[in-house]
């Protein structure tokens, strides 16, 4: 799973160069097509549930709940994240990164890279306490305090161990700013 590098540079970026845009930048786009990447804006409680490790066989699948608190203060369209995601496995991962908010209309695509650490209890082996995280979450704004969407993610250790199978996640997703 050497892939998890190249895609968390990718992400890295983009919201780099999010960032570096002007703060008065608002929508940007033509002939009806308005794509905004939103600055600082509400705290987000995101929580979702799903299938961990997706893409392997059966026996190695479970059931994951997710839990991430986004900060709605950013530096220019980029802000912190922090969160959980657990599986019935016993596997729990706690991690810290970035996150942005890109809008069309009432979609928001929400592009997360993060670094934490991670307990395996009896699911799979990932090769090592330290992993990386990307993410992506397409979600619909029902209203202006609740969205709901659906997240995938890979966690992956971008090969500084032995073992780096990396695992996937795919996830219901609601959230709810303030």
């Amino acid at each position: 799973m050497g892939k998890c590098l190249p895609a968390s540079l990718a992400v890295a970026l983009f919201l780099w160069a999010a960032s570096c845009a002007p703060a008065s930048a608002g929508p940007v786009g033509d002939r009806g097509v308005s794509f905004e990447a939103a600055g600082d804006g509400p705290t987000c409680l995101d929580v979702g549930a799903g299938i961990f490790n997706w893409r392997n066989n059966l026996e190695k699948r479970s059931l994951a709940g997710r839990i991430e608190l986004r900060i709605g203060r950013k530096i220019a369209f980029v802000g912190p994240a922090v969160g959980l995601v657990a599986n019935n496995d016993g596997f729990r991962y706690g991690y810290a990164g970035v996150y942005s908010d890109i809008a069309y209309g009432k979609f928001v695509l929400t592009p997360v890279v993060a670094t934490g650490i991670y307990r395996r209890g009896n699911s799979i082996d990932l090769g090592g306490a330290l992993e990386f995280r990307e993410s992506l979450e397409i979600a619909y704004r029902f209203t202006d305090t609740w969205r709901a969407g659906v997240s995938v993610a890979h966690i992956s250790n971008a090969n500084i161990y032995r073992n780096n199978p990396g695992q996937q996640d795919v996830l219901i997703t609601s959230a709810i700013n303030w």
